[in-house]
């Protein structure tokens, strides 16, 4: 396995929690796994939840780039009233599949006041700097996938502080208009339909 899926990935570390990439994390051709129909373990890791103590604070401030090159931080979230963050990587065939779903709940739930972002995790080298081609990459596999949401690069000071936590891909969280985390985060993928009961859920916890 190449080294920057060792520091993006720190790893499918249990068979059960990690199904959505168990497996496929070291598969070379990330187009190969958009086609590929495999169980996204939405029904094993749909109840499984890590608790938001880790990357709780890691969006009140921070500055990174998105997929384009363009400079972000916080005020990213100010116009929306929940935030539903989904860090992915671009090796994990259940992200993949399950961003055509995110695309769609992102349009449907604007007007009430959420928006969707993803975090690419695998953007970086093994010298924790940005990869033009894992980039690339990145921006081609949102595109074919159509999740036309805005992407975030691995990258700034989410790298020391995000990327540690990230012990496995997809991983969700949920963060208010001022970046703070509401509830926990999610671990695995899950269709249009359990997303959109989640989606309700955390709303509801924040209106």
């Amino acid at each position: 396995m190449k080294k920057r899926y060792r520091i993006a990935l720190a790893a499918c570390m249990t068979a059960a929690a990690l199904t959505a990439c168990q497996g496929k994390a070291a598969e070379p051709d990330a187009s190969a796994a958009v086609s590929e129909k495999t169980d996204t373990g939405a029904s094993e890791t749909k109840e499984k939840k890590q608790g938001g103590k880790e990357s709780s604070g890691v969006f009140e401030s921070f500055t990174a780039q998105d997929l384009d090159g363009n400079q972000v931080d916080e005020t990213i979230f100010e116009d929306a009233e929940l935030t539903m963050i989904n860090v992915w990587g671009t090796f994990c065939t259940p992200c993949l599949e399950e961003m055509p779903d995110l695309a769609e709940l992102n349009r449907e739930y604007q007007e009430k006041g959420v928006q969707i972002i993803g975090i690419c995790s695998d953007t970086i080298n093994a010298d924790k700097e940005l990869d033009e081609a894992q980039l690339e990459k990145a921006r081609e596999l949102a595109e074919q996938t159509g999740a036309d949401y805005p992407h975030i690069a691995m990258s700034g000071t989410l790298v020391d502080t995000l990327l540690p936590q990230v012990m496995a891909v997809p991983m969700t969280i949920f963060v208010d208009s001022e970046g703070t985390q509401v509830g926990t985060a999610y671990m695995g993928a899950r269709d249009k339909e359990g997303w959109a009961e989640i989606l309700d859920e955390v709303l509801s916890s924040v209106q």
